[in-house]
């Protein structure tokens, strides 16, 4: 069994891809120990991002599996593909136009079995020039083992998004058997799938492990289905949600962690979505008020009183404000002017 599978899902991905590989056949734990699982998730750039990939395994046969799927299954499918084809005992995603550091491996995979750690989460260093190489790793003192033993430690876990615990998928290495032996998938031909996936690894897991080291880089691309044009795909958070929450009540976890879900979901489906529809400068209309707001209801009818979410801050207020109004034209404009608002702030604080 080799130590660590590496699945990239590739779409149209030529142009990014190599520097990926390349850098995942640098790593210094040994092309012996690791198996790298490059999933073309039916490209259509006339044949260069499989080209790529069958180069790779032709050159590296014991290292390199070549998966080409028929059907484009987005990002999460083309995982999902690539779960079923591991074979390593941690596993990890890397995106086609990211990379990783050489040391990244080892030193996940030597945590992982240090602090027999079901997940191992590292740092993350955005760069916006594809062309850049960083040549030091950026440490810092805070790695910590949070071992998952009590019901209330669960529950702080859960609804936790910071630098050290997020809610995606990336910088993470994964015990393979975990997610085997509790079915964990991502939602298939929709973006915005990652909760699909993280929730139900917090829910599984029970050592996650911090490791206070930046070893993935990720490529903030203009391209990407999260910072490109995605209009077909506006409801897809709202949509994996939904799938979320129904293997969760049918998993009989939804009612146990019914506040923890709550949050979640206002957080990260009905914030995310109405965030990024103020980004990409969409005027919400009364009609998708209410669609969400009736989502909300629907699993959550006293969302707005949630504990977690009460007397937090702005954006959480403002939620809580959303799903309490009646949606009218008069009340939506004042919601798309705070939305507009937040934007902009936000934006400031980025461009500090």
């Amino acid at each position: 069994m080799k130590k660590v599978s590496v699945v990239v899902a590739c779409y149209n991905a030529s142009y990014y891809l190599e520097k990926c590989v390349d850098h995942l056949l640098a790593q210094t734990i040994g092309l012996e120990n690791m198996e790298i699982i490059l999933v073309d998730d039916a490209s259509v750039d006339d044949g260069a991002t499989l080209d790529i990939i069958m180069k790779y395994e032709r050159e590296f046969p014991d290292v390199v599996m070549a998966i080409p799927l028929e059907e484009n299954m987005k990002q999460g499918g083309a995982r999902n593909v690539g779960i079923f084809y591991a074979g390593g005992e941690y596993l990890m995603f890397c995106d086609a136009d990211d990379w990783l550091m050489p040391e990244a491996l080892e030193h996940l995979y030597d945590a992982a079995k240090e602090q027999d750690a079901d997940v191992v989460e590292c740092r993350i260093m955005d760069v916006t020039d594809h062309r850049i190489e960083i040549d030091d790793i950026e440490t810092g003192p805070d790695s910590v083992l949070l071992e998952l033993d009590t019901e209330k430690k669960r529950k702080e876990f859960l609804i936790r998004m910071d630098k050290k615990l997020s809610l995606g998928s990336q910088k993470k290495l994964y015990r393979l058997s975990m997610l085997k032996d509790h079915e964990i998938r991502f939602a298939e031909h929709l973006i915005f799938e990652e909760p699909s996936f993280v929730v139900p690894v917090r829910l599984a897991e029970k050592r996650h492990y911090f490791l206070d080291e930046a070893l993935y880089i990720c490529f903030l691309s203009p391209d990407s289905s999260m910072r490109g044009e995605w209009g077909t795909h506006k409801w897809d958070n709202r949509k994996v949600w939904i799938i979320l929450l129904e293997n969760l009540k049918q998993n009989g976890l939804f009612e146990k962690y019914y506040a923890e879900i709550e949050y979640l979901y206002m957080i990260s489906c009905l914030k995310t979505t109405l965030r990024t529809w103020g980004q990409k400068g969409y005027t919400v209309t009364v009609q998708e008020m209410q669609e969400q707001v009736d989502t909300v209801k629907h699993y959550f009818p006293h969302a707005s009183e949630n504990q977690y979410l009460v007397g937090q801050g702005k954006w959480e207020e403002f939620l809580a404000t959303v799903v309490r109004i009646e949606i009218t034209e008069e009340s939506m404009a004042v919601v798309n002017q705070m939305l507009r608002k937040f934007v902009c702030v936000e934006q400031k604080r980025r461009n500090r």
